[in-house]
């Protein structure tokens, strides 16, 4: 029995030529990302990664996976590799066809042709075939029996008797493989032993509710344990291998098959239309999230106990911007996944009773530690996380889950011609379910449609139909750039002016800018929104506005820079009316209140020149407000020679000690942008240096470095250079410093390293190169 393996598939990778190689890498894309492979062998192992492997079958359709199930049953069946002709028979297709596949799998380094047949790498040695009722090989089974029972059983099937255990195992698995013998054998069982094992041969392999009474002779199930038709398992239930299964399900059994996707009913919507609410939509999400940053720059967005986004705040927030559920949900996700929104302890400690204390409320505020991006940035950021699962290292990952099915829509639509939608949202999932066979379908028919109504709110699905956004994110992988042009164009579209009339309101046909939404929703409530959106203005939203600040004056100017031609004359008027109310009542911020009983002393405080820096103010002959707090002022009166006390707003007296002291600033570190990862290497170029170099070196053991190294330094390596070794060998990204031949001192992080006698191979994150550096001029200790 030939067993296909990682050296199998390292051989098959040496007989490649270029072209077919780069076929290969440019399929398998995380064999393109640093460190590169520098080796055929390197490349054999990473291809043959459960990681690169989950990867590359996902996105694989379902004729791709039923005949990979047929493949493994055939090793199964002990036919490895898999002769085409036995897995076109499983699948009941043409030659023809499954040739195609095996062609496809190929050419992804799934399988590949050997011997006149299909091999597998070893981690597809799989029994998937099993989820059809099929049970494990009769090989396996017998392997658990010793040489008395296979004697037995041998004896009773009328097999030879005799003979070491490998010889009777053998004897019996040819016996059961031929379909035509145990049918035969089967046909001469009981009548209620035979309709029993042919029921469950169509349900198995475990049948259930079977009992001990099952395997005395009186049993009608006796004659079948006694052939091993069935065996009993450790749980008191029956199995039946899988050779008894294909045979009694018929010599017309076939695997199921589907090489035909379904029909997918489709319309013409436009494209132009689309584009035009696509970019509707990026825009309005771009709005709310900015504004939800803005919102918790300000103050801090509360959170659950639990640290979770309440029902109560979304609310809130999509009041208050004039959005959707919906769209307040999906943009706190997205800037929770970027990390620009994070989650930080807020206001003082509640007091608690009994042993510990409760924690400190959360709340949401802006990432400090990074630089807060322009539009076109952001809405790159934001399309990016809802594409691309979150990093594992987060804890936070509500949008990981799901970027499974946010790929898997916008693969499908990129099918379809520009301007052409889906209609049938069942038939889009029996697409989906034809075209992810690695998905449950009923999770697809949950997540589908929840993973189209984001694409409309992010402008990557517009009324079904894919956008030049959503295209461009299908490439997102290996070419950063259409993504990016893609938004830019879409940014500097955005509307900046405004049709004022005299209904006050203000209209905007297009999308308009985040600018332009800001200072209008400063100034009107937002009445509407699609592929125009308008704002009412109202004394309450003009006041609003002063509030925050502005003048009659600035106001008019601004709204003036925005609007095409004059402001009408009623709004002209509404502003300048509540300007002129504006203010007709006060209510002021005072820090702290100095109380007294003489008149005189008071006044005397209040203009004391040392106190002027208190800012007080006489509101009555024995009140004065300060606008330093209670503490301040205090201290202030103290140091000008008078002796006042502490008192709480009740009167009470403070006694020294027991007031509060505020906690020590935080000290914010400078921000910084992350670091951005290298473009994906080419495949043509990558395949031409694999196959220039050697086709594998012995790999690094355990303590080699450090030894090494313990050499090259003439003795015994600290602490901290083994651990540098250590984490070396061990793949994580380690920095040293590196004496270059010009005299100059560089600071490598590297990874992946190989050792060849004095001379280090190791791959330079920053310089997105390997480099073959010198032991000698390597410092490890970079503590």
């Amino acid at each position: 029995m030939h067993q296909s393996s990682t050296e199998g598939l390292l051989g098959w990778l040496a007989r490649l030529d270029e072209k077919q190689l780069a076929t290969v890498l440019q399929h398998r894309a995380d064999t393109l990302l640093p460190p590169w492979p520098r080796r055929l062998d390197v490349l054999a192992a990473r291809l043959s990664s459960n990681t690169s492997m989950s990867a590359a079958i996902e996105p694989l359709p379902a004729p791709y996976i039923q005949a990979l199930h047929a493949v493994q049953l055939c090793f199964a069946l002990g036919q490895d590799p898999a002769p085409i002709d036995e897995i076109a028979r499983w699948l009941g297709a043409k030659t023809a066809t499954v040739e195609s596949i095996v062609d496809g799998m190929q050419d992804r380094a799934l399988a590949w042709r050997e011997d006149e047949g299909v091999a597998l790498p070893e981690v597809l040695h799989a029994d998937a075939y099993q989820q059809y009722g099929l049970g494990r090989s009769m090989a396996d089974m017998l392997s658990a029996l010793g040489i008395p029972e296979l004697r037995q059983l041998s004896g009773t099937l009328g097999l030879p008797a005799k003979g070491p255990k490998r010889e009777l195992q053998e004897n019996l698995v040819a016996f059961y493989r031929d379909g035509d013998k145990v049918r035969e054998l089967v046909a001469t069982a009981p009548a209620g032993t035979r309709a029993a094992l042919v029921e469950m041969a169509a349900d198995g392999p475990d049948v259930e509710n079977l009992h001990v009474e099952a395997l005395s002779e009186a049993s009608p199930l006796a004659w079948a344990f006694a052939r091993a038709l069935l065996f009993s398992t450790y749980y008191g239930t029956g199995y039946l291998a899988l050779e008894v299964s294909l045979a009694l399900r018929g010599p017309d059994y076939h695997l199921p098959f589907t090489p035909e996707p379904p029909e997918l009913p489709t319309a013409t919507v436009g494209a132009e239309h689309a584009e035009a609410l696509a970019s509707a939509a990026t825009l309005r999400l771009l709005d709310r999230a900015t504004a939800i940053l803005d919102t918790a720059a300000a103050e801090p967005l509360p959170l659950l106990k639990d640290g979770n986004v309440g029902a109560r705040l979304t609310k809130k927030l999509a009041k208050d911007f004039g959005a959707s559920v919906p769209e307040i949900e999906l943009a706190l996700e997205l800037l929770l996944d970027t990390q620009l929104l994070v989650a930080v302890e807020t206001g003082p400690a509640p007091s608690g009773r009994g042993r510990k204390a409760p924690p400190r409320p959360l709340g949401l505020t802006p990432n400090d530690e990074i630089v807060r991006p322009g539009q076109a940035e952001l809405a790159l950021l934001l399309l990016t996380a809802w594409w691309t699962p979150s990093s594992p290292e987060y804890d936070h990952d509500l949008l990981g889950a799901a970027a499974a099915y946010h790929q898997l829509i916008v693969r499908l639509l990129a099918e379809l011609e520009p301007g052409t939608a889906v209609t049938d949202q069942a038939a889009f999932v029996r697409m989906a379910a034809w075209r992810a066979p690695m998905l449950e379908e009923t999770e697809l028919a949950e997540n589908l449609p929840v993973a189209l109504a984001e694409g409309e709110l992010l402008g990557v699905v517009a009324s079904g139909a894919l956008t030049t956004i959503g295209r461009a994110l299908e490439h997102l992988e290996t070419d950063e750039q259409p993504l990016r042009d893609a938004v830019g164009e879409l940014v500097s579209r955005a509307r900046t002016t405004a049709l004022f009339g005299t209904d006050l309101t203000a209209i905007v046909p297009g999308s308009p800018d985040t600018r332009l939404t800001a200072l209008l929703d400063r100034v009107a409530d937002r009445e509407s929104q699609g592929t125009a959106t308008s704002w009412r203005f109202s004394p309450a939203t003009v006041r609003r506005a002063f509030d925050q600040g502005s003048t009659a004056e600035t106001l008019l100017e601004e709204l003036r820079s925005i609007a095409q031609g004059e402001l009408p004359q009623p709004l002209v008027y509404l502003v300048n009316d509540v300007a002129r109310r504006h203010g007709e009542a006060r209510v002021m911020n005072v820090a702290s209140v100095v109380v007294g009983e003489d008149p005189a002393t008071l006044a005397e405080i209040a203009a004391h020149r040392k106190l002027a820096k208190l800012g007080l103010r006489v509101i009555a002959p024995t009140v004065l407000t300060s606008t330093v707090d209670a503490a301040g002022t205090l201290a202030a009166l103290r140091d000008a020679g008078y002796a006042p006390t502490h008192h709480e707003a009740d009167g009470s007296i403070i006694l020294p000690g027991t007031a509060p002291q505020p906690a020590p600033a935080a000290a914010v570190p400078e921000p910084e942008r992350p670091y951005a990862a290298p473009p994906p290497e080419d495949p043509v170029r990558h395949a031409s240096r694999l196959l220039a170099a050697p086709l594998s070196a012995p790999p690094l053991q355990r303590g080699q470095l450090a030894k090494a190294f313990s050499d090259r330094y003439g003795g015994r390596l600290s602490l901290d250079q083994q651990r540098v070794c250590w984490q070396l060998e061990a793949g994580q990204p380690v920095p040293v410093h590196y004496h270059e031949e010009n005299g100059e001192t560089s600071t490598l992080l590297l990874l992946a390293p190989e050792l060849d006698v004095d001379v280090l191979d190791a791959w330079c994150v920053h310089e997105n190169k390997y480099r073959r550096l010198a032991l000698e001029r390597i410092e490890l200790d970079m503590s």
